[in-house]
């Protein structure tokens, strides 16, 4: 009974210390991340809505949001045809949680912009609130933390890069972070509530789908599973690795249907190097601490003198570099061992060719070697004392200087605004120096006075990615007048204009934000059968040769009178005049298209035709009439139809494994038509029955059950953890008493 109460008591305790340590964590990460998006939005009121969050995520994430607000998971999106399975784009997280509050926020509010700086503050809030559990597994003091926290979050390739365009990477980073603070709480305290944690971020991690991000994480799991071995510490390792299991049946659904559709996809794997793209420079790793290091990169547009300070970690590497005895002594610490051997892996990321079969843009992991590098910083000197000699401080000023110098040299414009900065950060550099050397510790006030300083000078130099990412600038609303698809689909071989006000100035994904059922889209993975109809350049969709996508689309289906462009069910296309020749004038009146001017531009002309649209259908064969549309939702479709004879149906739908059709509840053999979907065994003697075309992962039908056994063993296993460890904690209680 006295055992029980003390039991109870401990955990009640433990409760209060547990709500109250992570509640002032979550406020501090509101904080960070609030002033963070204020700061930057003061810069440029547009930061957190360039490139791809416009041509790409911030339209896919609308489309996902109105389909979880109508109840179904989106798996396909309908209004569009590039792009549309969600299950094969990995990088549009549609099972991650945060991802799903993001897309029904999307779908709820208009401005575009707000929603950008919501998803900024967000991410960030998380991000930070992990950066500060890292810190509590190595027992950092209360200012490192916050340092941590804040430096994580001003990462460069973060801040201008993920947050501003690649969103999903913003979701990978945030994770990869949380998984890697899961583990740390591990190394220190191998319990059920870290367990638990654990599993939740390294879900979150694999859900984001990020393949580079996901094989960076597995090693960090390998150095965790080598360190136990180690350490003799075998049962925690088998629990380890059971839990390890269950999560990558669990996960295998979300990558499951990428893998069976490989064959029909275009992405490459392949070993290349083409021009270093994306592959930071070895100076740029090597003046980490320094944030007006600029260098040349290759990046979209060749070989530029890029402002961002993309390998900036810290000026904490410096203090270790220079202040620190005893190196050797040092390294016999398990944490820094830990932290080291994971830096030198992510340098050697950070070093690899462009392209590494599905390590692809080094660049992504630049950022986990510049929060490796800060965090060893801090952790090191917080547990040692340094030697704040006058050679070593002579040292430390000349390393600042120098880097300075060197950065200078490499300029080709913008001298005196970058001579600027550079004396700024010197001067504010060795202010902190004597501070640090005078107090003998890294007060407070100075240290995150001195952050926030580094931030202010990098959105001095480079206020925002304008002039290196596109910059679309979407507004929230576009004229539609112009808009003559009267339920078929838009094709614009316009590729946009500025500024976008109509229908043909917007492009690739941008009609699925305006809610414009379109065959544009985007599509970084590709698909092999839609290239032979839609001659598009990049993941943009880019016609930059129109006249080859409407030769192939005005071929003829069956050497018989409907066109490609039927059999799709395009009934708008706007083409710039000076694009036009006249064998698409032939080509496109030839299926029965007619031109239309606009009163909005003159220098647009539309290709117009007039059909019966009845959902996705686009073709039937003599005998099948389509009654009329009996559902129409982005996974499930239904239709009434009547048949006097045998024949085919072909639906303005790109073709997936995923598809079945079904004719009064019995299969119907579905086949690919240069990847449409053709329902090719619709019988005869049909009065209003029902066809009812279905998408569910063709995978499914065996990872779910994986799934579902991957939960049953992490519970299991979690049960038994449980039972071991109160078995252990009543003996030790026994031997107390």
């Amino acid at each position: 009974m006295k055992l029980s109460i003390r039991k109870k008591f401990k955990i009640n305790d433990h409760i209060q210390e547990f709500l109250k340590r992570n509640s002032l964590n979550l406020c501090y990460s509101m904080i960070i991340a609030l002033f963070i998006v204020v700061v930057c939005t003061f810069s440029n009121k547009s930061f957190f809505f360039f490139d791809d969050a416009q041509t790409e995520l911030l339209p896919y994430l609308r489309q996902s949001g109105k389909a979880w607000l109508k109840g179904e998971i989106p798996f396909i999106i309908k209004k569009t045809f590039i792009g549309q399975n969600l299950m094969i784009d990995l990088n549009r997280p549609i099972f991650l949680p945060q991802n799903m509050i993001m897309s029904i926020i999307a779908a709820k509010i208009q401005s575009l912009v707000t929603i950008a700086n919501i998803f900024a503050f967000l991410n960030t809030m998380i991000l930070a609130f992990f950066s500060f559990k890292l810190c509590e597994a190595l027992s950092l003091n209360k200012t490192f933390k916050i340092v941590f926290a804040f430096l994580v979050s001003i990462n460069p390739v973060y801040l201008y890069f993920y947050l501003a365009s690649w969103w999903s990477y913003a979701y990978g980073y945030t994770w990869f972070m949380a998984g890697l603070a899961s583990i740390f709480l591990l190394r220190k305290n191998f319990s059920m509530k870290y367990l638990i944690l654990y599993i939740f971020t390294v879900y979150n991690l694999f859900a984001t789908g990020i393949p580079q991000f996901v094989l960076g994480y597995l090693f960090c799991i390998l150095i965790f599973i080598l360190e136990n071995i180690y350490d003799k510490k075998y049962k925690g390792t088998i629990f380890f690795i059971l839990i390890n299991i269950g999560i990558f049946m669990i996960v295998l659904n979300i990558y499951a249907e990428y893998i069976i559709s490989s064959s029909l996809l275009l992405r490459l794997n392949v070993f290349s190097n083409g021009g270093n793209f994306l592959v930071p420079s070895l100076n740029t790793v090597i003046m980490t601490f320094n944030p007006v290091y600029y260098d040349w990169f290759n990046r979209f547009g060749g070989y530029l003198m890029t402002y961002i300070p993309i390998g900036y970690s810290s000026i904490f590497i410096l203090f270790v570099i220079c202040f620190v005895n005893q190196w050797k002594n040092l390294f016999k610490d398990k944490n820094i061992k830990f932290i080291f051997l994971l830096v030198l892996i992510f340098f050697v990321f950070s070093q690899t060719p462009a392209d590494m079969v599905l390590m692809k843009h080094p660049l992504r992991y630049l950022q986990f070697f510049s929060v490796l590098i800060t965090i060893f910083s801090l952790y090191v000197i917080n547990i040692t004392k340094l030697n704040f000699s006058k050679k070593r401080v002579q040292v430390f000023i000349g390393i600042v200087i120098l880097s300075s110098v060197l950065s200078f040299f490499k300029l080709e414009t913008d001298q005196l605004k970058i001579l600027f900065a550079n004396i700024i950060f010197i001067i504010l550099t060795l202010s902190y120096l004597y501070i640090v050397c005078v107090e003998e510790k890294f007060s407070f006030i100075p240290t995150i006075i001195y952050s926030v300083m580094m931030l202010l000078l990098m959105l001095f130099v480079q206020p925002s990615v304008d002039g290196i990412l596109s910059f679309p600038g979407l507004q929230d609303k576009i004229n539609k007048e112009n808009d003559f698809s009267s339920g078929g689909y838009t094709l614009s071989l316009t590729n946009g204009k500025d500024p976008k006000e109509n229908i043909e100035d917007i492009h690739s994904a941008h009609f699925l934000l305006y809610n414009i059922k379109s065959v544009n889209g985007d599509d970084p993975i590709g698909n092999k059968n839609l290239i032979k109809l839609l001659r598009t350049e990049n993941s943009q969709a880019i016609f930059n040769n129109p006249d080859e996508t409407i030769i192939n689309l005005s071929s003829k289906y069956n050497n018989g009178n409907v066109c490609y462009f039927d059999l799709m069910n395009i009934t708008s296309i706007p083409i710039w005049k000076d694009k036009l020749n006249d064998n698409m004038k032939k080509k496109l009146e030839g299926c029965g298209y007619f031109s239309r001017e606009v009163n909005s531009n003159s220098d647009v002309i539309y290709y117009v035709k007039d059909r019966r649209i009845l959902g996705n259908v686009s073709y039937a064969s003599n005998g099948i009439t389509v009654n009329k549309v009996l559902e129409d939702k982005n996974n499930i479709e239904k239709y009434s139809i009547t048949s006097t004879s045998n024949g085919v149906m072909i639906l303005s739908k790109v073709w997936w494994r995923g598809y079945k059709a079904y004719v009064n509840g019995k299969k119907v053999n579905i086949s690919n038509e240069k990847g449409l979907m053709k329902l090719d065994n619709i019988p005869s003697g049909l009065n209003n029955a029902v066809l009812e075309i279905k998408y569910f992962p063709a995978s499914w039908k065996v990872t779910l059950w994986l799934g579902l056994i991957g939960i049953i063993e992490i519970i299991l296993t979690l049960v038994y953890f449980k039972k071991r460890k109160d078995e252990m904690i009543e003996k030790t209680d026994d031997r107390n008493i």
